[in-house]
């Protein structure tokens, strides 16, 4: 009897310590599984969302104040940076101060603005046009916003108020001295955004053949800050300023704008001595209806050169070139080259050519 009773306490004081064995051995993975869980929930924290479920709730300006209150050298009040910490931290505590946050090299949270988790890390990722040449900038894959920037309904608005300001009377400054030099006009329309691009290229951009170097006055700018928009759209017209959404429209994935490929490549808005300064939708046709920049073709017909350059029209530009001397240049070297470098120039003309020079 006695054998039998310390035979079965012998069996219980193993199956015991069989399962202590078994309950040390599935403590590190049940820690490994906790580590794993909390570091996944840093890292979904070190990218910023604006699509997310409570950031959607959210103004534009409950984060990005007008004037940012960080210094941005800029010459108008204007969201020029990336929200103050306050904006993130009366949310998102926990993933500033816990110790979860600190495990590791720091808050993930830290890095959507700055390059590292560390505490006395100072350098940030550009916000929009960077304030500082050296800030580095996101992959495209990152952005979240595109804009959209109707011309149809800005070439309206310039219509109807140069249309009010024609019926104002304007008394200028005249001279009759003969070596004073005419001003060229300047057309209060699309100038008012895009002007002569005075760069000088010291190289042939990619893409063109021939070494082709565009001189200066070959290109217009594009407006590329706030201050070309707040002009109108500071407090009067709308979107006012604090509208964000007005112009930035969320887009997952970022799809970026692409500029209409450039096949005329030597042409100058500078050039013909000055012939080429008149009015912008003269040539610029299809711009007129366009309702976004997004997808735009180059909207140049060739009726818009032919118009000009044309036989008929030497005698008014006795040095012009014209649309029927490259046809026979063409007929003679298989080349255009007064309009096109030699990648487009050595292919047949469209229909469309043939028809405007008739």
């Amino acid at each position: 009897m006695r054998r039998r009773i310390f035979l079965v306490f012998i069996v219980m004081i193993c199956i015991a310590c069989a399962a202590a064995q078994t309950r040390r051995r599935s403590r590190p993975s049940t820690r490994s599984t906790q580590v794993q869980t909390s570091r996944g929930t840093a890292f979904k924290y070190s990218s910023f969302l604006h699509s997310s479920e409570k950031h959607k709730t959210l103004k534009c300006d409950d984060c990005h104040k007008i004037p940012t209150e960080w210094n941005a050298r800029r010459p108008f009040p204007d969201v020029a940076d990336f929200p103050d910490h306050d904006a993130c931290v009366r949310c998102h505590r926990q993933q500033f101060f816990s110790g979860q946050a600190f495990a590791g090299t720091g808050p993930a949270i830290c890095t959507v603005c700055h390059l590292r988790a560390a505490p006395k890390e100072a350098g940030r990722f550009a916000f929009g046009s960077p304030n500082n040449a050296q800030q580095p900038t996101k992959s495209k894959s990152a952005w979240q916003f595109t804009i959209e920037f109707p011309h149809d309904k800005h070439q309206n608005v310039i219509a109807r108020n140069r249309g009010s300001s024609a019926r104002v009377s304007v008394f200028l400054p005249v001279s009759f001295t003969p070596q004073q030099q005419e001003r060229k006009p300047d057309y209060n329309n699309c100038s008012i955004c895009h002007s002569t691009d005075r760069t000088a290229f010291s190289a042939s951009p990619a893409g063109w053949a021939d070494l082709f170097v565009p001189t200066v006055g070959t290109f217009k700018t594009m407006p590329h800050a706030h201050d070309a928009c707040f002009n109108c759209h500071w407090k009067n017209e709308e979107p006012a300023s604090r509208d964000c959404r007005g112009c930035h429209k969320p887009a997952a994935p970022f799809n970026a704008a692409s500029l209409p490929k450039r096949i005329s490549a030597k042409f100058n808005h500078e050039g013909g001595k000055g012939e080429h300064v008149m009015e912008c939708t003269t040539c610029h046709i299809n711009i007129t209806r366009a309702s976004s920049v997004r997808g735009l073709t180059p909207d140049v017909p060739i009726a818009a050169c032919a118009s000009c350059h044309k036989e008929n029209k030497k005698t008014t530009y006795p040095k012009m070139t014209t649309i029927e001397e490259e046809f026979e240049q063409y007929k003679k070297m298989a080349m255009c080259t007064y309009c096109h470098t030699s990648d487009i120039g050595k292919k047949k003309p469209p229909p469309s050519h043939d028809a405007a020079a008739q």
